[in-house]
């Protein structure tokens, strides 16, 4: 517990990577706060980041942590090569015990005369508590603490690069340390961390080919639940019984379990339903291994499945197949994109078009598998060229087509030779 997931020369290949970029762009320091940038440069995984935290990474020199005060233990245990910077928006020290022998007494075992009375655990400097007379205490505490970090490191009228697309950046925060370093000039870095992280290590590979070994338990669990008068929650119960049991943890996406009445919810997940025969049952899901994420999904017919089941399921197939087939190195989004389009149109299917048919995936934290804000999709006008270690959850969806439904996704990586699936389960129609 507290290992982070690589070795310290992974971290220090990936700032340097992050580095040369700024170097290029002329930025002394990056300052960085989605939860899953933070994690791929320095490790640190906890659940914390629901409050302020910040990574500054300049040109030179040790990265600098901020986070609340109460954090420091598992920074010091998990992230030893950063300066931490802590700020406290807590309560101040209790006041001594005034019966030493009811009260409870922390310092020596026991109590006895070298006993100091009631005093806080160490970490509670940093818990969270409302003042109605100081509303929002903890923001100037959190703008305080950046700012002296980067006048200490002597940042204080450098070129500075802040992350702008985390929902993690509270614009009141973000405008406060603007206004507290007034002689800084401020530039958007855009997408410099997301762009060093899109292509995956063979480290990182490891973990998200044993999250799709997950990610294909979890997904057979819920098939096998499923079935006439089974209610949805038992079906979320069994995959995430065999998510824990196989060795996967939390995801970073609850995952979609929806039927019928509610397939259109596009995010929506469980309800109280109870499933009944000619129902249409939606699964996804992601196995998630040290926070790696392979996502995948199917279609399950619960008692029958409509006449022209077979035929769309083909179509979709092929649409997945034709778009995996254009997944290879120095092939651009839209080529993947167009391949499946494609096989829609030669079906008939002209009118029907999505978004994308398949993003980008990796690191995650709640809310998202698909990592700080909308996902990198395979799109049709989108020129991004493919490169090897990408890993992409591929979907070939279609839903409410007029001529049938049927849905399929894997997770892909993206090879040396080709397209390479993670995960593999059977794609055909499924009756339960």
């Amino acid at each position: 517990m507290g290992a982070r997931a690589f070795p310290k020369e992974e971290y220090d290949r990936r700032i340097e990577k992050v580095r040369q970029g700024m170097a290029e762009q002329g930025f002394d320091a990056v300052l960085i706060a989605a939860p899953e940038n933070i994690f791929y440069l320095s490790g640190l995984d906890h659940q914390g980041y629901f409050a302020f935290q910040m990574l500054i990474v300049p040109v030179e020199g040790k990265p600098i942590l901020i986070t609340r005060a109460m954090e420091r233990a598992i920074v010091r245990d998990m992230v030893p090569d950063v300066r931490h910077a802590g700020y406290s928006d807590g309560i101040a020290p209790l006041p001594p015990a005034e019966d030493r022998g009811t009260d409870i007494l922390l310092g020596a075992a026991g109590g006895g005369d070298n006993a100091v009375g009631l005093q806080p655990w160490s970490m509670s400097l940093g818990v969270s508590t409302r003042n109605p007379e100081k509303p929002m205490q903890d923001m100037p505490a959190a703008v305080k603490a950046t700012c002296d970090a980067l006048k200490e490191a002597g940042l204080e009228k450098g070129r500075l690069a802040m992350e702008q697309n985390s929902s993690f950046m509270p614009y009141r925060i973000a405008d406060g340390i603007v206004k507290g370093l007034p002689e800084a000039t401020w530039f958007d870095p855009h997408r410099l961390v997301d762009d060093c992280r899109i292509q995956q290590s063979p480290l990182e590979l490891k973990y998200t080919r044993e999250a799709a070994k997950i990610s294909e338990s979890m997904l057979l669990a819920s098939i096998a639940a499923a079935g006439p008068d089974v209610e949805e929650k038992d079906v979320m119960a069994a995959l995430y019984q065999a998510m824990f049991q196989r060795g996967g943890t939390y995801p970073g996406f609850i995952p979609l379990v929806r039927s019928t009445r509610t397939i259109e919810h596009e995010h929506g997940t469980w309800s109280d339903s109870r499933l009944v025969s000619g129902d249409i049952l939606f699964l996804e899901m992601a196995g998630c291994v040290r926070r790696y994420h392979a996502p995948m999904g199917r279609l399950v017919f619960v008692g029958r499945a409509p006449k022209r089941t077979d035929r769309i399921q083909k179509v979709c197939e092929e649409a997945m197949m034709k778009a995996a087939d254009k997944i290879k190195p120095g092939a651009e989004a839209r080529e993947v994109y167009g391949a499946w389009q494609g096989v829609l149109d030669a079906a008939g299917m002209t009118h029907y078009r999505r978004h994308h048919c398949g993003y980008s995936v990796g690191i995650g934290y709640p809310p998202s598998w698909s990592g700080n804000g909308v996902p990198v999709g395979l799109r049709a006008d989108s020129t991004m060229p493919l490169k090897e270690g990408m890993v992409f959850h591929l979907m070939s969806w279609l839903l409410r087509t007029g001529k049938g439904d049927y849905f399929l996704s894997d997770t892909v990586e993206v090879t040396a030779n080709g397209c390479r699936f993670l995960t593999d389960i059977p794609r055909g129609v499924t009756v339960r």
